[in-house]
């Protein structure tokens, strides 16, 4: 089975997303079974690397870059090396093994995306706080930060093809398909949920399932009674020496997709170092 993660980061002269990736990177290692543990990074300057103390949990690095599409992640069909990848955003860290639902996908999906995420107590976000550009133009409530696809699919392509342009033209789309509330910014959320649209391949890409279950840390989707600017100003994050994670009183057993990219720290990273390190 030719299957692996797939990581995008580029230069951003405010947050480190090689140590974000790093960190998923080891958190893969850590917890999934061989064989469903394979990391491929695409990074826009290899030398970012060499001051990590083990760069080998990336099976792959691909240097690209292209100025032209600010979003990389939107060409994950062309730059995965895998036949069957899932996609992630950086800053999400795993948990346990996961290893059964990759089984699920390859025997069922040529393209998964999933349409829900949960708040850290475990229950699933039915906030639009952050997507009211979905819920007024009626867009598939699509979270792209966990995609799941086969390599070579012809029903793939012009989907990934599409999104691409959308991501390339974002004012003409916005003009004619999101004019009821019109986003800041056409990411790939936005750009693959007008692509299922368009193509109205939605209920073949998304369709509801109890995995993947990512808990996806927006303060403002977290069900509580006040607002807060960062989750971290309102519950505590710990970290110990085996790897665990608890947010509050709350021990986080599923994908934790912690957004504040600061969370990761030297101390986090030589904890999750420590953990490897052990199992290897």
């Amino acid at each position: 089975m030719n299957f692996g993660y797939l990581i995008f980061v580029s230069h951003n002269d405010s947050i480190d997303y090689v140590k974000l990736a790093y960190a998923l990177a080891i958190s893969i290692k850590n917890t999934q079974k061989e064989g469903y543990d394979k990391v491929a990074l695409v990074i826009d300057d290899t030398s970012k690397l060499e001051n990590l103390k083990s760069s080998w949990v990336f099976d792959e690095v691909i240097e690209w870059s292209d100025e032209t599409f600010w979003n990389g992640r939107s060409w994950m069909d062309k730059l995965t090396p895998w036949d069957y990848t899932v996609c992630l955003d950086s800053d999400m860290l795993f948990l346990r093994d996961y290893s059964h639902w990759i089984d699920y996908f390859i025997e069922n999906c040529n393209l998964y995306i999933p349409s829900k995420a949960y708040t850290y107590r475990g229950y699933e976000i039915t906030s639009d706080f952050y997507r009211k550009t979905f819920t007024a133009n009626e867009l598939p409530n699509l979270y792209s930060f966990y995609t799941f696809f086969k390599k070579n699919s012809d029903k793939n392509r012009e989907f990934f093809d599409l999104g691409r342009y959308i991501i390339k033209h974002p004012v003409e789309f916005k003009n004619l398909f999101l004019n009821k509330h019109k986003p800041t910014i056409v990411g790939t959320d936005e750009a693959f949920s007008l692509s299922a649209n368009i193509l109205d391949i939605s209920n073949e890409i998304s369709y509801p399932l109890e995995f993947p279950k990512v808990v996806h840390m927006k303060s403002m989707v977290q069900d509580w009674p006040w607002d807060s600017e960062l989750w971290t100003y309102q519950v505590g994050f710990y970290l110990n020496s085996q790897g665990k994670i608890k947010v509050g009183n709350f021990q986080q057993h599923d994908i934790f997709h912690y957004v504040e990219k600061d969370l990761i720290t030297d101390e986090c990273l030589s904890i999750l170092e420590g953990v490897l390190w052990k199992k290897n």
